[in-house]
């Protein structure tokens, strides 16, 4: 039987309706054959004939029914296969014309399953669209992050590494301005400053922005500054907002010129730079678009504010290292200086008194002695001068009277001037004002041995009252014009350089020919 059911089942539905149909008519015209011969009559012409055509009608008439099924049985096959043979098509039709109630059924049964799939297939594509972009997207922030490390790794400087940090930041993100702000000299007891910005604003950009580095942060910013470096989180507004009166408060009681960035700002995020030991500094980036910073700009923000806090922290240590390294040499310096040259011009000093208490010495080998010994005094002044050079800290500790002594005894060695002193002791200035004094001194006296051509310098050092005093120094040297300009001089630059930085009021008053006056009023009350 299996041979005879297999061929039949490989036929199509209408071959196997025509075989069946074939079989039938066969069978029934042999019975109708072979009824003659049992009942002994012949077969009648016309009932044979009659059964052949009834046969042949009746396989016709389940011949086209079962053709229609082929066909569409075809057509389901057929999209399949195109279904099959290329997922991206949508070409694959479904036939609309069903011969049967269950052709009808397994076709939209198909339909259904076809537009399940296209739905599927589309968010697949999209999904696919999507995780491309992500890609992207990420490839290019790792590009920039990697960019950014080894650009600042190439900077010990941190004016230059808050450039670079800001540079490559301008090629990962739109942003109308960003800037970086930390205190001076990442000491936190110093005021937060501007350390570094960039703005795509043309008034703002270039020449504009950089006379705004190391200006200090405006009062309002700074409450978010002090609330970022306490927290150690950041700080997002998306739709930052400030009433008419608090702004008008901001316009009058605040006078940071730094407050003009911030005018513009629609949205911003400021993340930390956070290190293990703390918080260096803030980044700061600014958009006039309400709503731009999403989670994946946040996310990219504090990356790139973990970068620039540990490239600061590297540059840092290091301007450290060097700084500790400078001064241990310089101490090696120092104590060389005092172990061999000091202490044989001290030497040298005393065996100069002794020999001008000779009296066995004529006056001309008297004067010579004098000489010598007031050039070994003068000497030794200057190597002292030259060990507190050396050595800064060891003016912390000493007292201002005997700073200014030192700095009177060389100029006295220099021969040719008499000084005069009147210099208070106690109670002592802090030593940041002791040293700007000290050096403010030495510098006014060394003008006056190089340029006055001075006689007689008078130094005093007055206390005015708690918290106050006046160092004065007058000499009858030729004197200067005051208002002209000194190519090349920046002595009194310095000093006034120098009083701005501990709040100090100092004045020169001179003329050609009426010798110079120096005073300096400080106050550290």
């Amino acid at each position: 039987m299996d041979a005879l059911r297999r061929p039949f089942e490989r036929l199509r539905l209408p071959g196997q309706v025509l075989l069946l149909g074939l079989s039938a008519g066969s069978l029934v015209l042999l019975l109708s054959l072979g009824m003659a011969p049992g009942t002994g009559q012949g077969p009648a012409g016309e009932s044979w004939a009659w059964m052949l055509a009834c046969t042949l009608a009746t396989v016709a008439a389940a011949w086209w029914p079962a053709r229609r099924v082929a066909h569409a049985q075809d057509a389901l096959a057929g999209a399949a296969r195109t279904l099959a043979a290329d997922t991206s098509s949508d070409s694959a039709q479904l036939p609309h014309a069903h011969p049967s109630d269950d052709m009808h059924q397994a076709t939209l049964a198909l339909r259904r399953l076809v537009e399940l799939w296209r739905a599927r297939r589309q968010a697949l594509e999209a999904q696919n669209a999507q995780l491309g972009a992500q890609l992207q997207a990420r490839t290019h922030e790792l590009s920039t992050l990697q960019d950014l490390s080894i650009g600042l790794n190439k900077h010990t400087d941190m004016g230059a590494l808050v450039g670079e940090a800001l540079r490559a930041l301008e090629q990962t993100m739109d942003y109308s301005s960003a800037s970086i702000w930390a205190r001076n000299e990442l000491n936190p007891a110093e005021p937060v400053v501007l350390m570094g910005y960039r703005s795509q604003a043309s008034e703002l950009a270039g020449a504009a922005a950089d006379s705004l580095t190391g200006q200090r942060l405006s009062r309002a910013n700074l409450q978010r500054y002090e609330q970022i470096e306490n927290e150690g989180q950041p700080i997002v507004e998306n739709r930052p907002h400030q009433s008419l009166l608090g702004w008008l408060w901001a316009m009058v009681t605040d006078d940071a010129r730094t407050s003009a960035l911030y005018r513009h700002t629609r949205a911003w995020m400021a993340v930390p730079l956070a290190v293990r030991d703390g918080v260096l500094g803030v980044l700061r980036v600014d958009h006039g678009e309400p709503d731009f910073f999403d989670a994946e700009r946040k996310r990219l923000l504090v990356a790139v504010g973990s970068q620039t806090a540990l490239a600061m922290r590297h540059a840092h240590l290091l301007e450290r290292q060097r700084d500790l390294a400078v001064v241990a040499e310089r101490n090696r310096i120092a104590r060389d200086l005092h172990d061999a040259v000091s202490q044989t011009l001290f030497a040298a000093n005393l065996l100069a008194g002794t020999l001008s208490r000779d009296e066995q010495l004529n006056a001309a080998a008297r004067g010579q002695v004098a000489t010598l010994e007031r050039l070994n005094k003068s000497a030794l002044a200057e190597m002292r001068m030259m060990l507190f050079e050396l050595r800064p800290d060891a003016l912390d500790t000493m007292r201002l009277p005997d700073l200014l002594q030192h700095a009177v005894e060389a100029l006295e060695g220099r021969g040719g001037v008499q000084v005069s002193t009147d210099i208070a002791a106690e109670p002592a200035p802090p030593a940041r004002l002791r040293v700007e004094v000290y050096r403010i001194a030495q510098e006014a006296l060394s003008n006056i041995a190089r340029h006055s051509g001075a006689g007689h310098v008078h130094v005093g050092w007055t206390l005015l009252g708690p918290g106050r005093g006046r160092l004065h120094i007058v000499d009858d040297g030729c004197g200067f014009d005051t208002t002209a300009e000194h190519p090349g001089h920046f002595g009194l630059e310095n000093m006034q350089e120098r009083a701005r930085t501990v709040g100090a009021h100092l004045t020169v008053q001179s003329a050609p020919g009426e010798g110079t006056e120096l005073l300096l009023e400080t106050n550290w009350s």
